[in-house]
């Protein structure tokens, strides 16, 4: 039987950064990390809006990514 071991988790927000000159979408990254291993989609998905509020770009994609190690 294997187990996993929680390490660490991150969120990682993608904002709307306008279009370039030949009209494709430009993307602004944003990662914040020790995100809590009991975090719900709820919860990070309100931290997401918080920080949205201060700065000016629209968040078009919001991701929660955790590692784990996995063994025997």
């Amino acid at each position: 039987m294997a187990f996993s071991d929680f390490k660490n988790a991150s969120m990682r927000l993608t904002f709307d950064n306008g279009l370039d000159e030949q009209g494709r979408l430009k993307r602004k990254v944003k990662a914040y990390q020790n995100v809590a291993e009991a975090a719900t989609a709820d919860g990070i998905f309100q931290a997401a809006q918080v920080l949205e509020t201060f700065g000016t770009k629209p968040l078009m994609e919001l991701e929660k990514i955790s590692g784990s190690s996995i063994y025997q």
